[in-house]
C-alpha cells in the first residue's frame, strides 16, 4: 500500500489515505487528493466535523481506494473507496463505501410555441420538454429517455455554466447562464443540490430550467435530431414530450424532480 496522511482544514481531524500500489501505479495519491469532487469531499466532512452535535459526531480514520475510473484525457472521472467510520457516542462502524463522482446538472428546457396568458401547472401544460434518449448500461436500458443531464467537469462548482454547456453539447440550442432558472432548493448551504443516492454515492443534481419561444418548424427540426458529443460516446437523439405527458413517459427521477420544482417556483 502507498499511504499518506491527510489533515483537515479546520478541524485539523487526520485520516489515513491508503491505496494499493497495482491502482498508484498510474495515478498518484497526490493526483487522488486533488481529484475536485474527492476535495470537496474532505472540505464537506470537515465542516461536518465541526458542526455536528456531539451525540451525531462520526470519525472517519482511514479511507481505502478500491477504484479509480480515468476519463479519454487522463483526467480521474470516479473514484470508489473505503472509509473506516465510527460513530463516536456508540463506538460503532458505519457504512463507509463511497462510490465519489462530484456534482451534476439537469436542465428542463420548456418550449413553447406560442406566449403563455397565465401560469398553468405542470400537469395541465401543453407546452413540450425537450428531452434525451441514449443508451444507459447500468440501469440497463439501451434508449433511456430523460432530461439533458451532465457531469460538473472542473474545480470551479459553477453550475449554471455547466448546465449551459450540456443543452448546448447535447441538443444544439444555445443557452445562455442567466437565461436558465435556478429550481434547486438551497437547504444545504455548504452542499448545494440534491441527493438521489446518498447511501453510497457523493452525486448532488442542480435542478435548472429554461422557457424558449420556438416555432413549429423549428419544433420539427429538433424531434430525432442527433446529439451529444458523439467522439466520446454519447449517441443521443432528442425526443420531444408535451410536459403534462411527461410523468408517464419516463422513468428519469430527475425529470420528475424537476416537474415538482417547476410547480413549486410557478406558486
Amino acid at each position: 500500500m502507498d499511504t499518506t496522511t491527510l489533515t483537515l482544514q479546520h478541524s485539523k481531524a487526520q485520516i489515513t489515505l491508503e491505496c494499493p500500489k497495482s491502482l498508484c501505479a498510474n495515478v498518484s495519491l497526490d493526483a487522488i487528493r486533488k481529484f475536485p469532487p474527492f476535495a470537496q469531499w474532505l472540505a464537506a466532512l470537515d465542516a461536518q466535523t465541526q458542526q455536528a452535535k456531539p451525540d451525531k459526531q462520526v470519525a472517519v480514520s482511514k479511507i481505502t481506494i478500491q477504484s479509480i475510473d480515468e476519463f479519454r484525457s487522463g483526467k480521474i472521472g470516479f473514484l470508489k473507496f473505503s472509509a473506516l467510520a465510527t460513530h463516536q457516542a456508540e463506538q460503532k462502524q458505519v457504512p463507509g463505501i463511497v462510490f465519489l463522482r462530484g456534482g451534476s446538472v439537469a436542465m428542463l428546457v420548456i418550449l413553447r410555441t406560442r406566449p403563455v396568458s397565465q401560469k398553468v401547472p405542470s400537469h395541465q401544460d401543453s407546452s413540450y420538454v425537450l428531452l434525451t434518449e441514449q443508451p444507459r448500461i447500468a440501469a440497463p436500458d439501451f434508449g433511456m429517455i430523460e432530461l439533458p443531464a451532465g457531469m460538473l467537469d472542473d474545480a470551479t462548482g459553477e453550475f449554471s455554466g455547466a448546465a449551459a454547456r450540456e443543452i448546448q453539447e447535447e441538443t444544439g440550442l444555445t443557452i445562455k447562464p442567466d437565461e436558465l432558472i435556478d429550481l434547486t432548493p438551497h437547504t444545504n448551504t455548504t452542499q448545494p443540490g440534491l441527493f438521489p443516492s446518498v447511501g453510497a454515492c457523493d452525486e448532488r443534481i442542480h435542478f435548472y430550467a429554461c422557457e424558449k419561444q420556438v416555432s413549429e418548424q423549428e419544433l420539427s427540426k429538433l424531434q430525432g435530431k442527433l446529439g451529444g458529443l458523439r467522439a466520446e460516446g454519447e449517441m443521443i437523439t432528442l425526443r420531444l414530450v408535451r410536459m403534462c405527458d411527461l410523468w408517464s413517459e419516463t422513468s428519469d427521477m430527475k425529470a420528475l424532480t424537476a416537474l415538482y420544482l417547476w410547480d413549486r417556483h410557478r406558486k
